[in-house]
């Protein structure tokens, strides 16, 4: 009886991915997805939109266009079959900077803004390698991705830098906190686990 179970479970498993599609959705919509369902690009993008909203009256747009150009890059070189080893550890350590620098809300200057976007933007678009068979469908995921991510950041900008009331200023340093707190853990367990097999 036993081996029957196992050998059922065997026929119905699917293979574990790092990166399936979101709810099972191939193609564009679930490239569209992939920020939204990706832990810590959904991190990343939402410190990187946070930090930009909070410095937007010192910054101008340079920062979102410069992190959108970074991110459609990354998924760039995806395409040339090109898929860089710990650029998920990376895309934490950008989350977790990206958190702490809002909670601390100090004006930074925008040359500092604008680095910090490239180098997240890269490191999102390089470790977003879909996970699918057809060459085709590979291709829609990422400029699903591409599109999701943009629209991500954008409306993460464009409402923190609505935030003009004392309290949801601090709501957004609290968020940040929790960002960089969330990043922290996540890379601890990520090395601890490294460590140890």
């Amino acid at each position: 009886m036993r081996l029957l179970i196992g050998l059922a479970l065997a026929l119905i498993a699917e293979p574990a991915l790092a990166h399936p599609p979101p709810l099972g959705i191939p193609g564009f919509f679930g490239g569209l997805l992939h920020p939204l369902f990706v832990p810590a690009h959904l991190l990343a993008l939402l410190g990187l939109g946070l930090l930009i909203g909070q410095q937007a009256p010192n910054w101008g747009r340079a920062a979102p266009g410069a992190a959108i150009i970074a991110l459609l890059a990354g998924l760039g070189v995806l395409t040339l079959g090109v898929v860089p080893r710990g650029v998920n550890l990376a895309v934490l350590a950008l989350a977790m900077a990206c958190g702490v620098l809002v909670a601390l809300a100090r004006p930074l200057p925008e040359w500092a803004g604008g680095v910090l976007a490239v180098v997240t933007g890269v490191a999102i678009g390089l470790d977003s390698p879909p996970e699918v068979i057809s060459l085709r469908e590979a291709n829609l995921m990422l400029i699903g991705t591409g599109f999701g991510g943009t629209i991500l950041l954008v409306v993460v900008v464009e409402a923190a830098s609505r935030f003009s009331r004392v309290w949801q200023r601090i709501g957004a340093r609290i968020i940040g906190s929790w960002i960089a707190a969330s990043a922290i853990l996540v890379l601890v367990l990520v090395l601890v686990l490294r460590v140890a097999g």
